[in-house]
């Protein structure tokens, strides 16, 4: 067999040097022969870019390559953004920092299923190991339930609308990167708490198949001070995190270059009902009268204060009654 093709790894990095370490050891140990990796350290404050400089020999050693790209703080987005303009590899990964591959055969696995798939497919992704933190005890496994193949129009839905158990840790997931570009622009909607795998995702699925590999290659570990987790406590946080999505979503169905002006602004009030939708009921949990009314005026106007989102706005005249709103977050929440 002759050289295999190259597979680019793009990993952004915030205060991850106490895991960092666990993904470079993870692709150290990977079976496949020709790897290139750009860890792009997020102005962390700790000691992560020491970590993967320590790496670094070796990667060489391994005949691998790893450039260490340092970054003032400027959120994962803009450092996928700078990667992607790195990267040299027939395909690409984007693993977060803190979870790591969870089988020595992860890249391999996923190349041999682009080699033996053929042009109609865009990602393969694997199934994704939950592990507890500390213990690495796995809790869960995301695609357990997955067929291998799906048509790519309900795949593509089931992403945009996070429906359907779509899951999105990047690891699992690798990307044709010539297919990619010819799907959309690589210059990425950066704001700082933009979702970067949106971006990435929606444009392949909307153009090209997905197959699924039905065993779990990749570690997804539940630390509650993650990226996703712990930054977004609280309502303006997550009011803030809602408004980035949104514009995230918006932003990716703009520069999905196949998809249809109708269908796409059809997907775009879908978009700004789901939001809506979400606002009304944080701001209905989090007790915000003036914000609950706004945002309830605003579903009327588009279309999306439903009979559920009546209700709230009924029970706001009553007294505040833990069970009861115990009772809605289970099921009025959609």
């Amino acid at each position: 067999m002759g050289k295999r093709d190259l597979v680019s790894i793009v990993t952004p990095c915030y205060n991850t040097g106490k895991y960092v370490h666990r993904l470079l050891e993870s692709v150290l140990s990977q079976t496949y022969p020709n790897i290139e990796m750009f860890v792009i350290d997020d102005g962390s404050s700790d000691n992560s870019a020491e970590i993967v400089k320590s790496y670094i020999p070796r990667f060489e050693n391994r005949g691998y390559q790893l450039t260490l790209i340092r970054q003032n703080n400027s959120g994962q987005s803009v450092a996928l953004r700078e990667g992607m303009k790195l990267i040299k590899g027939k395909y690409f990964v984007w693993p977060d920092s803190d979870d790591f591959y969870a089988s020595r055969s992860a890249i391999s696995m996923m190349v041999d299923a682009f080699e033996r798939l053929g042009e109609n497919y865009g990602l393969v992704r694997t199934q994704e190991n939950l592990l507890e933190d500390d213990t690495f005890k796995i809790i869960g496994c995301n695609g357990k339930e997955a067929k291998a193949e799906y048509d790519k129009l309900q795949l593509f839905e089931d992403c945009l609308f996070c429906k359907n158990n779509f899951f999105f840790c990047p690891g699992a997931y690798m990307a044709d990167f010539q297919k990619l570009k010819d799907s959309t622009s690589l210059d990425i909607y950066t704001d700082k708490n933009a979702g970067q795998n949106w971006q990435l995702m929606l444009p392949l699925l909307y153009n090209y198949k997905c197959y699924t590999i039905q065993e779990p290659l990749y570690n997804v570990v539940a630390r509650l001070t993650s990226h996703s987790r712990g930054q977004y406590a609280g309502y303006e946080r997550t009011l803030a995190k809602i408004a980035s999505y949104e514009q995230t979503i918006l932003e990716t169905l703009k520069r999905i270059k196949e998809l249809p002006f109708e269908r796409k602004e059809k997907y775009v009030a879908e978009i700004r009902k789901k939001y809506c939708r979400l606002r009304i009921w944080y701001s209905f949990q989090y007790r915000r009268r003036a914000d609950f009314e706004r945002f309830y005026n605003e579903g009327l106007e588009i279309g999306c204060a439903g009979k559920k989102e009546k209700l709230l706005k009924v029970l706001f005249s009553v007294p505040f009654v833990v069970k009861g709103l115990l009772y809605l977050k289970h099921k009025l929440v959609r």
